[in-house]
């Protein structure tokens, strides 16, 4: 009597090639170019486009504060900052609530998340000063009239300006320089956080590319 032949047996799954260490590597990322694709910078790029957005929120919830307090002390009326207050506040705790979230977890990649925006911090305060010269000029042409009617015109002028620049900076400037840190900072917390190195190290022990045949690094 013969015995049954066994089934089939299941296709090993292969581990990975190397530790997480080596494709966190400074060195490996200097010496490839920057716009090769990898998982890691896959990672860290989908988390520094979630954490730029935030980290716009938390600043962008202080300057509403600030610009209720400004125009309250100019006109003498509280509405302002009782309106545009809790409303900053509410809109600066989210963002840090928020922004620590996105920072603790590795990032769902299937969601596609388009930034708009200067490539780099010199890009974006180049775009910052032109904008900010253009508004310039533009109150330069109506300063003589301000100055005309008094030192409260002048003020509310020169503050009004202030507060476009901060908006510049809020909506331009501040998520540029956090997204072109995306790639440093992922590896900084990697380094220092046990559990988000952890869940990189799971990432890697099963992670596959879909599409073709790139590695899980460099970074």
């Amino acid at each position: 009597m013969t015995s049954p032949s066994p089934g089939p047996r299941p296709f090993p799954v292969a581990g990975p090639l190397h530790p997480l260490d080596y494709w966190l590597s400074p060195e490996l990322a200097r010496i490839s170019p920057s716009g090769a694709p990898s998982r890691l910078r896959q990672l860290a790029d989908a988390q520094g486009s979630r954490a730029a957005a935030w980290s716009s929120a938390v600043s962008g919830g202080i300057l509403m504060v600030l610009t209720g307090v400004f125009f309250s002390a100019i006109t003498g009326n509280l509405v302002v900052t009782l309106t545009l207050g809790p409303l900053g506040a509410a809109l600066t705790i989210l963002g840090l609530f928020s922004w620590n979230r996105v920072r603790a977890s590795l990032p769902d990649t299937n969601r596609l998340l388009i930034s708009r925006g200067p490539g780099s911090v010199r890009s974006a305060l180049w775009t910052v000063a032109l904008i900010a010269a253009v508004q310039g000029a533009i109150m330069a042409t109506v300063m003589p009239g301000a100055t005309a009617r008094g030192g409260i015109a002048v003020i509310t002028l020169a503050g009004c300006y202030v507060l476009m620049v901060a908006l510049l900076v809020v909506c331009i400037l501040i998520p540029s320089a956090v997204i072109s840190r995306a790639r440093q900072s992922f590896r900084q917390k990697v380094q220092e956080d046990p559990a988000f190195r952890k869940a990189v190290e799971e990432d890697l022990a099963t992670w596959q590319d879909p599409y073709g045949n790139a590695g899980y690094g460099p970074l």
